[in-house]
């Protein structure tokens, strides 16, 4: 399920929230259905993910996965993951018609990443860097409030992050990839070093938009100053670790990582956005 994940996907919808509402959202139904939506679909999208590329993650030595380990069937994996999808949906059908649009619309593309999308070059990477932009949208979309220009900024800050990482990831999993699914992603194309020269150059320019939310709306206090300065500083590592480094796990660390310090500029969001 990667709970990780569902975590950050939270935090995002709810930055979101308080974003378009100026201030704290209701806690009542309607706030706790708006964070079940998006875990739910994130862990049927990566339950699915792990039933389709089990032997993509057996070549790629996915250890501590379920299925490759044998500790779960893949026909567990398969009813989990279409059992949260639907639990999403009809979870999203109970909020608003825009709630149900965008729920409906990222697990139908969540299926199709996982049994094609993910094969094209740079489209699957779009996908999943879009996941990481939408649930700031969605947060605001569950209040029926249009999204603001500061709501829109923050987004694309994490599709930027989210597409930079997913190549990276793309290139580490180049081999089981192109074995098990005979996939034609960014990095079989355009070359290992090109795809992650694209990706550090996503992270590079990353850390000057990161101010961009702070100039067109939210408040850069000292606490979320320093969250997004230790963000930035660790992006930048990265930015410079994956193209120079010669270990053998460098990509696998790296993403690792990236992961972390995203949620670290998450909580420097979420700081911001209730005026601490």
């Amino acid at each position: 399920m990667r709970i990780e994940h569902a975590l950050m996907l939270v935090v995002a919808v709810f930055i979101g929230e308080v974003i378009a509402l100026g201030g704290m959202p209701p806690l009542g139904l309607v706030f706790v259905f708006s964070l079940l939506v998006p875990m739910l679909s994130e862990m049927g999208s990566f339950a699915l993910n792990d039933y389709v590329d089990v032997d993509t993650d057996r070549i790629n030595r996915k250890v501590g996965r379920p299925l490759v380990d044998g500790t779960l069937s893949s026909d567990f994996a398969f009813k989990f993951s279409a059992g949260a999808f639907i639990l999403s949906t009809m979870i999203a059908l109970t909020i608003n018609w825009m709630a149900l649009v965008v729920a409906v619309f990222f697990n139908i593309l969540a299926v199709l990443y996982n049994l094609k999308l993910k094969d094209l070059p740079l489209l699957g990477n779009m996908y999943i860097a879009a996941t990481m932009g939408i649930p700031f949208i969605f947060g605001a979309v569950v209040f029926g409030v249009v999204p603001s220009t500061t709501i829109w900024m923050v987004a694309a800050l994490g599709f930027a992050a989210g597409l930079g990482r997913e190549i990276v990831k793309t290139v580490d999993d180049m081999e089981g990839d192109a074995e098990a699914r005979k996939s034609k992603t960014l990095p079989m194309v355009v070359g290992r070093q090109n795809a992650l020269a694209m990706a550090s150059s996503l992270f590079l320019a990353f850390i000057p938009l990161s101010l961009v939310p702070f100039v067109g709306g939210l408040a850069l206090s000292l606490f979320s100053g320093i969250l997004l300065g230790i963000a930035d500083l660790g992006i930048l590592w990265i930015a410079i670790y994956i193209i120079f480094s010669k270990e053998e796990r460098a990509l696998r660390k790296a993403t690792r990582y990236n992961l972390a310090l995203l949620f670290i500029g998450l909580l420097a969001l979420l700081v911001a956005s209730i005026g601490y």
